[in-house]
């Protein structure tokens, strides 16, 4: 979150010097996964998003990325703060709610399956955010 804002905060520096209005969409792209509590959530999801990471680190995706975010060998749970939609319907609401606030986002681009994820629980995650997530962030918006 701490870098999306320092991120952001240039980008509006490059539009009040070029004189460009903030635009009306502010997009965010995060992976998610929605279970029925967050100790269900990294049990099933963990696998998967833990080894996409490791790739991305093996393949030194963390070279390009901004000081204080370029550390993808952190322990998961380090791993998910603030870089993923995660957790019970309640937190993931939460959260989306929050960069909504903190930051403005209006407009999410959502990764919801991995490699070797089995399709149930695609389905099943989806199934929550769309019957008790997204009525939350409605609610708290």
């Amino acid at each position: 979150m701490d870098t999306i804002e320092r991120q952001l905060d240039v980008y509006k520096s490059a539009l009040d010097e070029y004189k460009k209005p903030f635009p009306k969409e502010l997009p965010l792209m995060r992976e998610i996964f929605v279970a029925k509590t967050r100790d269900e959530a990294v049990r099933l999801a963990r696998p998967y998003l833990e080894e996409k990471y490791k790739v991305y680190h093996a393949w030194g995706q963390d070279k390009a990325m901004p000081k204080g975010d370029d550390d993808l060998s952190l322990d998961f749970d380090e791993l998910t703060r603030d870089r993923f939609l995660f957790g019970s319907p309640d937190e993931v609401a939460e959260q989306i709610i929050g960069y909504n606030k903190r930051l403005g986002v209006n407009r999410m681009a959502l990764g919801i399956h991995w490699v070797g994820m089995p399709h149930n629980q695609v389905v099943d995650s989806m199934t929550l955010f769309a019957e008790e997530v997204m009525p939350k962030v409605k609610q708290g918006l």
